[in-house]
């Protein structure tokens, strides 16, 4: 009896220390979260806070849609062995390019990404003229690979424009996401890095500075790019910030500041207003959007190097990188917040409260 005593107690400290650590990680997780709202909760709740108060609800916000991108083909076919007979492939065994070629006519190769694509077209142009070297000019395996070599120099832009709009991780740079940025913009240095190195090529290919290109160095580029998801949680945050602050401006724009701040009245509603305004935006929305603005800043360059000149076919990132559009990012952005700073200067010379 003592022992089934025992194993009981025993039994029961066991299920309240289960107990209590539980509720403490439910509790630790619930602080968490609350100090960590995503930004478009945040703002959220600032808007209908304002509604709440005002009692004029809000209206229905047009929803934000992904960018629709035209696809972008670059179809071009490699020196096959249909070119280049088994004899004349024998030709090269003396040089790179015979390897090249055929690791291009694998399997493997016919599955190839677009960055394997580009590095193949590269290495191509690398390794071309020393094979020509050591063939007869007349030959068909010289005039083959000349003229090979002449298509791929001319259409190298073209297959790096179809890296930017074909590689799973350069493309979704334009797609919304939820995955929010922390507030110590983790990657953004190497974000930073990465599109440099990236801008570095694209000049490299149109300078015709074939011998300075390292294609080994594009792979890992790019996997930091993937690392770190920077760019496209950067730009969703940048556009669902911009039109959280235009349609609060738009509805605000609808309140009568006489009736709000009518001296005959106590203020207390307007003082509300003010409680919500400090506590929301300017306690946790302006900080917020004014690293996303000093992050823009950084990259827009970058960004504007590598596709603003590519979008012919592309017009709605044309619209958002070209730096005399008012639909420019960062223009946009930046006109969003100060209008909407602005009401609330109206707000608070017509009501005289003070903001502080």
């Amino acid at each position: 009896m003592s022992h089934l005593k025992t194993l009981k107690t025993d039994n029961q400290h066991s299920n309240q220390t289960w107990l209590f650590g539980y509720l403490f990680t439910l509790l630790s997780c619930l602080l968490l979260s609350a100090c960590t709202d995503n930004p478009s909760d945040v703002y959220l709740q600032y808007q209908q806070r304002l509604a709440n108060t005002l009692e004029q609800p809000l209206s229905q916000a047009p929803e934000l849609n992904n960018i629709v991108l035209t696809p972008i083909h670059y179809e071009q076919e490699a020196l096959t062995t249909q070119q280049l007979s088994l004899l004349q492939l024998a030709q090269l065994s003396h040089c790179k390019l015979n390897t090249l070629i055929a690791e291009r006519n694998s399997q493997l190769g016919k599955l190839a990404t677009p960055a394997s694509q580009l590095i193949y077209q590269i290495q191509f142009i690398q390794l071309a003229p020393a094979c020509l070297e050591k063939l007869e000019p007349s030959s068909k395996s010289y005039l083959a690979i000349k003229g090979e070599l002449n298509n791929k120099k001319q259409q190298l832009v073209v297959q790096f424009n179809q890296l930017l709009y074909n590689d799973p991780e350069l493309k979704r740079t334009w797609q919304l996401t939820s995955y929010t940025l922390d507030t110590n913009l983790a990657g953004l240095t190497e974000t930073e890095a990465a599109l440099n190195q990236l801008a570095t090529l694209k000049q490299q290919i149109k300078q015709q500075q074939y011998a300075q290109i390292d294609t080994q160095a594009l792979y890992p580029l790019l996997s930091q790019l993937h690392q770190y998801n920077f760019n496209q949680a950067l730009i969703s945050a940048v556009r669902q910030q911009t039109q959280l602050n235009n349609s609060t401006s738009d509805y605000l724009a609808n309140v009568d500041l006489t009736m709000l701040c009518n001296p005959l009245k106590n203020k207390r509603q307007a003082q509300i207003v003010s409680n919500i305004f400090k506590k929301y935006y300017l306690a946790q929305l302006q900080p917020y959007q004014a690293q996303l603005s000093g992050a823009l800043e950084r990259l827009m360059p970058l960004y504007q190097a590598l596709w603003l000149n590519s979008t012919s076919m592309q017009p709605q990132i044309a619209a958002l990188l070209s730096p005399s559009q008012p639909s420019n990012l960062l223009i946009a952005f930046k006109d969003s917040a100060k209008s909407h700073v602005f009401w609330w200067q109206n707000f608070y010379k017509t009501c005289e409260i003070s903001p502080i």
